[in-house]
């Protein structure tokens, strides 16, 4: 049986776990060829052999999206594993948390380079592969997802330097978007709210200090009216469509998925 994103071939950042992994793993069973890129080369070849090992076409792309290197390495994965690109996921980011008179200039620019300038880096490199030839293009719409986030929407206290970033992915996906058209690449976001099972969103691990107090993840689900915090398969869903040929008429869009709850105050 024919599959939504067979003969398709994607690229995801971020992909080593959580969010990213769950895209990765959704877009294959979709039928799409992936490239699974971490940070953490380990990681993004346990990932890779995840998805080969549940039927998936799947090839290990490490490095970071901030270094150029890193990023046409990124892309030649794609042009010589499965040769081309048809679809580019920017899930790439990284939090540094601070009220903004106590931030450093070393974690503002950590949060902004990876999570905005590291998207235009994916997105100005790729381009070249997802046009094709001007005398012979694809015959189908190629797609840029850019993750958002509701605190690119609605800020959040103690989180400006990754609200920002994030509001700069959400206009560079709108301008891109009117850029891009004409070529049948269409440019979309989606915006998460509170996504439990996540890194960065599980309950807090003291040893490393990382995620959120359990206090505070109990007072967030409690806030959500559908009943319950979203799932990294949730945003792999609507990841899934805005790939697939049944948005071909979506374009500059940002899907927000938050449950119902547009805003949750965590400080």
């Amino acid at each position: 049986m024919a599959k939504p994103l067979d003969n398709r071939v994607a690229l995801i950042t971020g992909a080593g776990r959580g969010i990213g992994l769950a895209v990765a793993a959704r877009l294959a069973r979709d039928g799409a060829s992936v490239v699974v890129n971490d940070l953490d080369g380990d990681v993004a070849q346990e990932a890779a052999a995840a998805i080969a090992a549940d039927g998936g076409q799947a090839a290990a792309a490490p490095g970071s999206v901030v270094d150029l290197d890193d990023v046409a390495a990124m892309l030649d994965t794609a042009q010589d594993s499965f040769g081309g690109l048809d679809i580019l996921v920017n899930n790439a980011g990284i939090t540094a948390d601070a009220m903004a008179h106590n931030m450093t200039d070393e974690q503002w620019n950590l949060v902004c380079d990876v999570a905005l300038t590291g998207t235009f880096n994916l997105c100005r490199a790729a381009f070249p592969l997802l046009r094709g030839s001007r005398d012979n293009p694809p015959a189908h719409h190629r797609k840029v997802v850019n993750m958002a986030s509701i605190n690119g929407i609605y800020g959040i206290a103690g989180n400006v330097n990754y609200s920002a970033a994030k509001g700069g992915v959400i206009a560079l996906t709108k301008s891109l978007a009117r850029e891009w058209a004409r070529h049948r690449i269409n440019v979309n976001a989606v915006a998460p709210g509170y996504i439990a099972g996540t890194r960065l969103t599980g309950a807090r691990d003291d040893s490393t200090g990382l995620g959120i107090p359990e206090a505070i993840i109990e007072r967030i689900e409690a806030q959500i009216p559908i009943g319950r915090a979203g799932t990294p398969e949730d945003v792999a869903g609507a990841v899934a469509w805005l790939a697939s040929p049944d948005s071909d008429y979506a374009t500059g869009q940002v899907i927000e998925l938050h449950g119902g709850r547009e805003m949750v105050e965590l400080l």
